[in-house]
């Protein structure tokens, strides 16, 4: 009986400074809920991620529907879904840190913004705001500070979906790219995604909070009683749609640019591109510079629904743990 109770004390304390700990984990929060959203959008749309990986890689003029067909009939239901683990593997650790790193400079500036007013901490009757550009200068950062972090899982899963059967899986990927290009191919079309992603996850938080927080401040000022409304999740979903649509036609000619210098030296692939400029020149003169915007069709009909479905997640997994934001 004594060891037993000795047992259960010890189990119940552990308990209660897990529970104690989790209540004030706001990093942990933030990163879990941007993750689980990361995941679930990724995976819903994940056909039409495979497309329009293909399309910027290869280029040619198959429509969508043809490319899914082709697709289906070589590999299965299977085809849609390659690449999808180390996609999640790299989505999930990329949306966790965008999400947090995002709410984090956003609490900077306001906390800089208050200093500038001279506001102290007493001073909570005063709220700060954040302007469209400022919230477009934080998701600019959040973008370029999470993909630095995990861009060789990008790399890997561009190897996955272009060239399915070649590697066992996502280590076997990691192995291949470095015996074939060296520890560089890893970050292999860097310079470009990091451009890319000031203004694709800039403008995409500011088009989606800015329009939100506007929604939410027009129902709750008709609303009786001026009661704060939420979004309903319809509108979440068609925001982030738009968002995710105007984001990714923003950053798309980089984001094409990226996926060539990243195949480039694999697979047999000649390498023909020196730099992310050298590789601009290269697509425009021999291909036009429509070119750029290989697979923005595919690439946005799985982007609208991928950052509605991200963004609704985002918004359900920061209710359930009692998350709020600036």
């Amino acid at each position: 009986v004594g060891v037993a109770g000795i047992v259960i004390t010890c189990r119940n304390a552990v308990a209660n400074a897990a529970s104690d700990w989790w209540k004030t984990a706001e990093t942990a929060k933030f990163l879990l809920a941007g993750a689980v959203a990361g995941i679930v959008s990724r995976t819903a749309v994940s056909p039409l991620e495979v497309i329009a990986t293909a399309q910027m890689v290869r280029g040619g003029n198959k429509n969508m529907v043809g490319e899914l067909s082709e697709l289906f009939n070589s590999e299965g239901v299977k085809g849609f879904f390659k690449g999808n683990g180390a996609n999640c593997l790299k989505v999930a650790p990329t949306r966790g840190m965008q999400f947090f790193a995002f709410e984090q400079f956003k609490k900077k500036l306001v906390t800089w913004k208050r200093s500038k007013m001279g506001l102290t901490d007493e001073d909570v009757d005063i709220v700060v705001t954040l302007n469209p550009i400022e919230r477009l200068i934080a998701g600019g950062f959040a973008g370029m500070i999470a993909s630095s972090i995990v861009y060789p899982i990008e790399v890997v899963k561009t190897m996955l979906t272009m060239y399915p059967g070649k590697y066992a899986g996502i280590g076997a990927a990691f192995r291949g790219v470095i015996q074939e290009v060296g520890p560089k191919g890893l970050y292999a079309g860097l310079g470009p995604t990091l451009i890319a992603m000031f203004p694709y996850v800039g403008v995409e938080f500011m088009i989606y909070e800015t329009s939100k927080i506007a929604i939410e401040t027009f129902l709750t000022d008709r609303s009786e009683g001026n009661v704060d409304i939420s979004l309903p999740i319809i509108i979440s979903l068609g925001l982030g749609a738009l968002a995710g649509a105007a984001a990714q036609t923003s950053a798309h000619p980089l984001d094409v640019i990226r996926k060539r210098l990243q195949v480039q030296g694999i697979n047999g692939n000649p390498v023909l591109y020196k730099s992310t400029i050298d590789c601009l020149r290269g697509i425009t003169s021999k291909e036009g510079g429509g070119a750029l915007y290989k697979g923005l069709g595919p690439a946005c009909v799985a982007t609208i629904p991928g950052t509605g479905i991200a963004y609704i997640t985002y918004e359900f997994m920061k209710k359930f743990l009692e998350l709020t934001s600036v």
